[in-house]
């Protein structure tokens, strides 16, 4: 590693990730972000009916979609949330062939330079592949403070980075079935998954006993218990999944949608020769100049 980390960065993590993937508790304000209400997925009573009476029970569902999601690896997704919020809308991929699961996130801005990857329980700040060039330097990474953890920011990326381990834990919570609708013009059900905070701590991946008291405390700004609404589609793929806690409600909920299965590039920890120190980002942290758009050399 080149030198040692210092102070700086939790200032620099801090200026950018102001306005991060926070699932509650935000004061928000910052660029108009999109609804985490999914487009034209609605439930509807007679939905309820008929996906009880001609498909799957809810364990069933879960399960299925737990294999197919397995068996893609990785995927492309896009994360919505409310106005509001502290979250910012952003893009990326997540694998989860391999362990440790990981994701990379970019805000959905057009002048975004800065990317986050987390892979298991770490998480590391770098430039997109885009701003490294225009500074005429190779991408490097910053790993995280771990003081960061305390925000919800980084729990939620993991709760967002492997969906068979969302899938699979919601088999043993209270589950029912909302109902059906469409997304993107594909035909959809809905199923809800309700679960303990203790729950939802313990199903995070890879998490160490130095990390869970913080995780707890970010958890636990959200909530006690955590509603988890899955929409999978006629190939039992998960579409769409949302998660909120009950003390923020359904209109503060954070919610992913999941495309082009099994596309996602491998995602690794960085190596010892390629981190930095938090020094480093100062140069990134004001908006690019040039547009950087989701894919793998951007996210």
């Amino acid at each position: 590693m080149r030198g040692t980390r210092s102070a700086a960065a939790v200032t620099v993590a801090a200026a950018v990730l102001a306005g991060g993937l926070t699932a509650c508790g935000g004061t928000g304000g910052g660029p108009s972000q999109r609804a985490a209400a999914p487009d034209g997925a609605a439930a509807s009573s007679s939905g309820v009916a008929a996906s009880t009476a001609a498909g799957p029970g809810p364990e069933a569902a879960l399960a299925a979609a737990a294999e197919v999601m397995r068996k893609a690896g990785s995927a492309r997704y896009t994360l919505a949330a409310p106005d509001g919020l502290e979250a910012k809308p952003g893009a990326g991929f997540a694998h989860w062939a391999s362990r440790p699961a990981g994701i990379e996130y970019l805000v959905d801005t057009p002048k975004a330079s800065i990317r986050v990857r987390v892979v298991g329980n770490e998480a590391y700040l770098g430039p997109t592949e885009q701003a490294a060039a225009e500074a005429g330097e190779q991408a490097l990474w910053v790993k995280t403070p771990f003081a960061m953890w305390r925000r919800p920011f980084y729990p939620q990326l993991a709760m967002a980075m492997d969906p068979v381990n969302q899938l699979t834990r919601a088999q043993a919570a209270r589950l029912s079935v909302v109902g059906s609708g469409t997304i993107d013009g594909a035909e959809v059900t809905q199923y809800r998954a309700v679960e303990d905070a203790a729950t939802v701590l313990g199903g995070l991946p890879d998490l160490t006993e130095e990390h869970r008291p913080h995780i707890e405390v970010a958890l636990k700004k959200c909530g006690e218990t955590f509603t988890l609404d899955f929409w999978l589609n006629a190939e039992q793929e998960l579409v769409r999944f949302r998660e909120f806690g009950d003390k923020e409600g359904e209109g503060k909920a954070v919610t992913v949608t999941y495309s082009a299965l099994g596309t996602g590039p491998a995602l690794t920890a960085p190596a010892a020769d390629d981190l930095e120190t938090s020094q480093y980002l100062f140069k990134f942290s004001t908006p690019s100049p040039t547009a950087v758009g989701p894919g793998p050399e951007a996210v």
